[in-house]
Parts: C-alpha cells; sequence; structure tokens
C-alpha cells in the first residue's frame, strides 16, 4: 500500500519528526548488548518494549497453555517439576521466562544506559535498573537460609531413650494389636520423599526472592516510562512521549535540559 506521507523520516509513522528516532537506522544488536553506545528515545522504547513484553507472553501463555490442557484431562503435572540442574526450583514450563528474565536483566541496564549517553546525564543512573535484581539475590540467601534452618529444625536428632526405659515398655509395646497402626489417619500434605536441605532451601529462597523482585521491578519499570523514556533527545527539550517534534524545533537553554 502506498503511504499517506511519502517526505515522512518514516512514511508509514509519520508522527515521527526527528530523524534520530528513525526506526531504520535502529540496531537491535547494538541497543541491547553495547553498553559505550548511545540510542534516541524511540530505539529505547522500542527495546524495553520487546523486553517486557517477552516476559509477559513467556509467562502468560505457557501457564495458561498448561491450565487449559489440565483441564481438558491431559496430565501435564510434569511440566511442574523443578528442572534438574538449577540452582533455584524453576518448573520446566517456566524456564523460558526464568531464562530470558536473567537475560534481559542485563540487557535492560544497557538500554538505560545508551538512553542517558545520549541524554548527556550520568550513565551510572542506570544501575537503579539492576536493584531488583540485587535485592532478589539477597533476599533468595536470607530465605534460602532460614530454609536450611528449617530443615535442620524438622530433622534434628531426638533424645535416645534409656535402656532402663526401653527395657519397661518392651512387653507393653510388643502387645499392641496390629490393628491400631491400620486405624491411624492418613497424614495430610506433600506426598513422596521429602524434601533435601538443597531443595528446602531452594524454595525458600525463591519464595522470598520473588516476594521483594516483582514489587521493586513495577517501581523500576514506571521510573523507566515515566522518566527515562521521556527524556528529550540530546537532553534539550520538554520531557514528553513520542518523537513528533523535529531536531531542533523545541531547543531551550541548556540550564533547563540539565535538570
Amino acid at each position: 500500500m502506498k503511504p499517506y506521507y511519502p517526505d515522512a523520516i518514516d512514511p508509514h509513522r509519520p508522527w515521527i519528526k526527528d530523524a534520530r528516532d528513525n526506526p531504520h537506522e535502529m540496531n537491535w544488536g547494538q541497543t541491547l548488548f553495547n553498553p559505550l553506545g548511545s540510542s534516541p528515545k524511540l530505539h529505547f522504547s522500542r527495546a524495553w518494549t520487546f523486553m517486557f513484553m517477552g516476559r509477559v507472553l513467556l509467562f502468560i501463555v505457557p501457564v495458561f497453555a498448561v491450565f487449559v490442557a489440565s483441564l481438558s484431562g491431559a496430565d501435564l503435572s510434569g511440566l511442574w517439576k523443578p528442572v534438574d540442574g538449577f540452582i533455584v526450583p524453576v518448573p520446566e514450563v517456566l524456564l523460558p521466562f526464568f531464562v530470558f528474565m536473567i537475560v534481559t536483566e542485563f540487557t535492560s541496564w544497557i538500554a538505560h544506559v545508551r538512553r542517558f549517553n545520549e541524554a548527556h546525564k550520568s550513565p551510572l543512573r542506570a544501575t537503579i535498573v539492576l536493584v531488583p535484581l540485587m535485592l532478589g539475590l539477597a533476599a533468595f540467601f536470607v530465605g534460602a537460609q532460614g530454609g536450611i534452618k528449617q530443615y535442620e529444625e524438622v530433622h534434628a536428632s531426638k533424645p535416645a531413650v534409656s535402656a532402663e526405659a526401653a527395657a519397661g515398655q518392651g512387653a507393653g509395646a510388643a502387645a499392641a494389636p496390629a490393628e491400631q497402626a491400620d486405624k491411624r489417619p492418613p497424614q495430610k500434605g506433600r506426598q513422596g520423599p521429602p524434601q533435601s536441605e538443597r531443595d528446602m532451601a531452594a524454595s525458600a529462597g525463591l519464595g522470598l526472592a520473588m516476594l521483594v523482585w516483582a514489587p521493586a521491578s513495577f517501581f523500576v519499570m514506571l521510573w523507566s516510562l515515566l522518566y527515562v523514556a521521556r527524556m528529550p533527545n540530546g537532553g534539550v527539550g520538554r520531557f514528553r512521549t513520542g518523537s513528533d517534534i523535529a531536531q531542533g524545533e523545541d531547543e531551550v537553554p541548556s540550564a533547563y535540559a540539565a535538570g
């Protein structure tokens, strides 16, 4: 289809007025993996959207698909078992999400560094992106220590019964009818072999880490959308969304832009 604005920077996106935001000049490899360069606001926004939507889809789609298939009668319980070889108990169905999340924690930091470089601001501010990860790791360590302590309490050795007491109880214990054992109520809770010390520590650590990482990531997301993505290209101009102002059209004194 013939575009309506053939003379625009991008004929299919006529609202782009700043030539630095030309999407055809965006290099995804540089934007995501080269912290020494710079990225205008539109290139940063596209990279951020890719990382955010990738996380959402890799979490929601597999979980929803397994849920629907389970309602249809398929036995997919094995997909919720932790993957062997990982220090954290990641279910198989969420393994792609976990790997993508770890990778995009660092690519997001690189994208923020490039955005601050382009806006002539200190790239050290991009460290804020790594705060949720650092808090999550600290929470995982604290939770794992709690899991180890819980394991030790559950498996603490009971005091040995003295020989005299055992001898006095021997006759009565031997005469107990076998039917009483059959009348014991069935055990409730987790079935199968008990958790190992590593599994209990990893489970407790992951649970606490998610409780800390999720809200911290939400506030960082707001910071990225409301501040980083709205910084003007070159550090000059108004803080605003979009790219509907041509380069040099909305320049203001440098004292304002440096704020």
